[in-house]
């Protein structure tokens, strides 16, 4: 019985570990893809904002003759 809970505490201790190192890399992934979210969503709003710009220009300065 002694060496069945040595084993078992020991399995306990490598899986606790194991779930330490799984935590901190998927909190790792989990910063990485907000900035990746940021980073498109800032790209998305220039695309836009030169895609609106190259149409509404033309249309004022026609409006405006």
């Amino acid at each position: 019985m002694a060496r069945l809970e040595s084993a078992y505490t020991q399995i306990n201790e490598r899986l606790g570990a194991l779930e330490q190192r799984l935590a901190t890399e998927v909190g790792g992934v989990r910063v990485e893809i907000a900035d990746l979210r940021k980073q498109i969503s800032t790209q998305f709003y220039w695309l836009l904002t030169l895609i609106l710009g190259s149409i509404l220009i033309p249309l004022i300065r026609d409006f405006a003759q």
